[in-house]
């Protein structure tokens, strides 16, 4: 009797699949089950580069630096991919492996070639410069592995520290990736005096998602406060901030809902500008009935002193102040970059 061969018929387009979802899981963080999808695009002899490098991410996100060494350097030897986004990934490996002989002697071989893309030169310079001194150095002084990658941040924070677009683009860069990798340069960052204070606020939001358990100092206004990220509130849920508003919705709430709900998101901007710090005194009649006035003028609409002294027992020369502050931090709050 004749046998009948085993044929194995794949799904349409099924290597294409499982590279998709991969990148999907990979942008939400899931790395293990990213790899998975990666390894089996893989054996259906797909030898895209996205394959390799998302391989190389996930392992390196995982820990497994030596196996996410292997795959970067196999696709550079290979010509497998972006060469520099390749040896970027390659390099930021080699750091955290502090196996810096590596990094100095894989950039000289760059430079020599002279193929360098003139908007990565200066980075690279400064990696080498980096690299050289921990050579020359004892590598120990560094206090634990994730301050290995960010003695290369340092290395070009001057110029971050003064370029808000640049402080933009690199904290949104971060949100898919593992911040903790970062916390030396976004330290730095929270710390300048340069920085606006939005940048912060943003640069706190992301700690806080990524449960950042180190205590960091953040510096606005001329304040200072130490913080641990992951035990923060939310600005709008401070207890102050929910009595302010309560105690608006009972007045202007009861008398304009609309005009309320303007008000509200306006004092929510407030706080996010002023985060982690809040609205000083903290005296919740004082911050409603600048709020009051506050909204009623940017709708246009006039009210006499008399009248909110009355509602909320605050003298005038108070208030002033108070409104001041908001018409201050309203106008930061739309930064532009």
């Amino acid at each position: 009797m004749k046998q009948k061969k085993n044929n194995v018929v794949l799904f349409p387009n099924l290597k294409e699949r499982f590279l998709d979802k991969g990148m999907a899981l990979l942008k939400e963080k899931k790395y293990h089950d990213a790899l998975d999808m990666f390894a089996e695009a893989k054996k259906l002899n797909e030898n895209k580069a996205e394959i390799h490098l998302g391989m190389a991410i996930c392992l390196m996100e995982l820990g497994e630096l030596n196996e996410a060494k292997e795959i970067c350097k196999k696709m550079l030897l290979e010509d497998i991919g972006h060469y520099f986004t390749v040896l970027q990934i390659y390099l930021t490996i080699l750091i955290q492996l502090r196996e810096y002989q590596e990094v100095q002697t894989t950039i000289e071989a760059v430079l020599e070639e002279n193929h360098l893309p003139a908007e990565s030169a200066e980075h690279f310079y400064k990696l080498l410069e980096f690299s050289r001194k921990m050579n020359q150095n004892n590598p120990d002084l560094l206090e634990d592995e994730d301050d290995d990658l960010e003695q290369t941040q340092t290395l070009y924070i001057e110029d971050l520290l003064q370029d808000t677009q640049k402080q933009m683009g690199y904290v949104q860069s971060l949100k898919d990736r593992n911040v903790r990798n970062h916390l030396t340069t976004l330290m730095l960052l929270l710390e300048g005096e340069e920085v606006h204070p939005m940048i912060k606020s943003m640069i706190l939001h992301l700690m806080i998602e990524h449960e950042v358990e180190k205590e960091v100092k953040v510096n606005k206004f001329g304040e200072t406060m130490m913080v641990i990220p992951s035990k923060l509130q939310d600005p709008a849920d401070v207890p102050f901030a929910k009595k302010v508003l309560n105690y608006l919705d009972d007045t202007l709430g009861n008398e304009n809902p609309t005009l309320y709900e303007a008000v509200k998101e306006l004092w929510i901007r407030h706080l996010y500008v002023l985060y982690p710090f809040i609205p000083q005194p903290t005296d919740v009649k004082l911050w409603a009935a600048a709020l009051h006035i506050v909204g009623y003028s940017l709708h246009g609409i006039s009210i006499e002193d008399e009248e909110i002294e009355a509602i909320y027992a605050q003298p005038s020369s108070s208030l002033q102040e108070a409104c001041d502050k908001i018409y201050q931090i309203e106008e930061i709050s739309y930064f532009q970059i």
